[in-house]
């Protein structure tokens, strides 16, 4: 008997004899597997097999694989199956566990475990304040972009020029009460820099000298920013909201994220790159659930400032690292502000969008950046090779593919411990490396060719979950995940 975690589908199938190039394709759902053929897969649900599965005996050598998955919409469950057939001393039935893993992959899960770490445990708290305290409440459409920005921050939404200065609270991600929106930090800071998309800022009072950063790293960030994340964060979520009507997103760097990480903590430990705040978008005053006190009413993210000797907030932070250590997170986060950006002001939604598929998006956001900047095709199949061709390529496969295949390939080592539509999802690096996969699988099948549209139905809910992925997917789950775990 095994048990594993949690059990609503069973997949078989047999291997062995002919082969051929056809995709594998579920088949009807039927109990009786003795007539199973090479290539063949049956789909089981457990009152399929209340008895468990007897293994049919054949003359030739065959192998039986059995894939476990869950396709209720409750997950987190925990079962048991039975499987049997003749492992007596002479028999030729044996049995295995097997994952196939990525030989490039050896090493890099237990190292992504401790980088990921202290930004992981950062999100949880976010997003878990977030949906706790924050609520949309189906807001009339009469209250969307246009009624936000009557009572936007007239000063921020006037930054255009370099030099200018703004008032900006930052929510304290650490505080003793994790209450980011009454525990802030308010702060000035300066216009570094104005791009077509972008408004980099630096916090004067508690962070970097202006002059750690050089116009060319701006002109880099800027570049990026306008030409690749938000490009792609727009062509695979939507527009992103404007209720500051500055047409930009602001990009602040600041010592209060670099604070989130202990002072003299070793490099291998990781480090938080930054995040976004929901609590931005509310109005600072307001009935309860709907107002947020430290609101800058305006899109932001908060990010990690250089500090290249560690004197300053204990640990070493040069300028180049910053730049590549926070290209993933604000490509990560992008869909974060995009997919809660829309709700709040779509005059639907009720709720912030559940953590497994936020997460799974925003991780797509990931790799559809990494695809963008390396010129690979929405649906192109790639190898390890084109993501990392070179060291030359090294930095763009750091910053938008490691993660992700590392963090599948956690899964992968343990399928029976966690699932892709976990609620765990908000702190499990297996179960953000299934639910991107199911998402990124999902995509390629499920969506008429059109991934963009896909994940763009996906971002603007207002449905949420197992209910959200179901209808922009138009299959039964049990269909998609069948596909998916063969």
């Amino acid at each position: 008997m095994n048990r594993f975690f949690p059990l609503v589908l069973m997949v078989i199938v047999a291997c062995g004899g002919g082969g051929g190039d056809n995709p594998i394709e579920p088949v009807p759902k039927r109990s009786d597997i003795s007539t199973l053929q090479p290539g063949e897969v049956r789909v089981l649900a457990p009152s399929d097999i209340p008895n468990g599965i007897d293994l049919p005996s054949v003359s030739d050598p065959r192998d039986f694989i059995i894939i476990v998955g869950n396709t209720s919409s409750f997950g987190d469950l925990v079962a048991s199956y039975v499987v049997r057939g003749d492992l007596s001393t002479g028999g030729s039935l044996r049995a295995e566990q097997r994952v196939a893993l990525s030989p490039q992959m050896i090493g890099g899960v237990g190292a992504l475990d401790r980088l990921e770490g202290p930004q992981r445990l950062l999100e949880k708290r976010v997003r878990g304040f977030e949906r706790k305290a924050l609520a949309f409440r189906g807001r009339s459409s009469s209250l969307g972009v246009s009624g936000f920005t009557l009572r936007r921050s007239k000063q921020v939404s006037a930054v255009t020029v370099p030099g200018d200065s703004i008032n900006v609270k930052v929510p304290n991600a650490n505080g003793p009460n994790n209450n980011l929106c009454m525990d802030f930090f308010a702060t000035r800071a300066v216009v570094a820099s104005v791009s077509q998309k972008a408004i980099l800022v630096v916090d004067t009072l508690d962070g970097p000298p202006l002059g750690l950063f050089t116009q060319a790293d701006f002109d880099a960030i800027a570049a990026e920013f306008d030409n690749f994340t938000y490009s792609t964060g727009e062509a695979y979520f939507g527009t992103p909201t404007d209720v500051d009507a500055n047409g930009r997103i602001i990009i602040l760097f600041t010592g209060q994220v670099n604070k989130l990480t202990p002072a003299g903590s070793p490099a291998s430990s990781g480090f938080v790159g930054g995040f976004f705040f929901a609590g931005d978008f509310f109005p600072p005053t307001g009935p309860a659930g709907q107002a947020c006190a430290q609101s800058n009413q305006a899109e932001i993210f908060y990010l990690l400032a250089p500090d290249p000797l560690g004197l300053k907030y204990g640990n070493v932070r040069t300028t180049a690292s910053v730049r590549q250590g926070t290209r993933g997170t604000i490509a990560h986060e992008f869909e974060h502000m995009i997919n809660a950006g829309r709700r709040y002001t779509g005059g639907v939604a009720t709720d912030f969008e559940t953590s497994w598929l936020d997460e799974g998006l925003a991780h797509m956001g990931e790799d559809a950046v990494g695809r963008w900047v390396k010129g690979f095709g929405d649906l192109q199949s790639l190898a390890f090779s084109d993501i990392f061709p070179n060291e030359a390529g090294r930095d763009d496969f750091n910053a938008f593919f490691f993660q992700n295949l590392a963090r599948f390939r956690r899964w992968m080592q343990a399928p029976d411990s966690t699932s892709g539509i976990s609620s765990a999802a908000d702190s499990s690096l297996a179960s953000r490396g299934a639910a991107w996969a199911l998402l990124r699988y999902s995509a390629d099948n499920f969506s008429n060719a059109d991934p963009r549209a896909f994940t763009r139905r996906l971002a603007a809910g207002p449905d949420t979950g197992l209910t959200n992925f179901n209808k922009v997917t138009g299959a039964p789950l049990d269909t998609v995940l069948a596909g998916w775990l063969v």
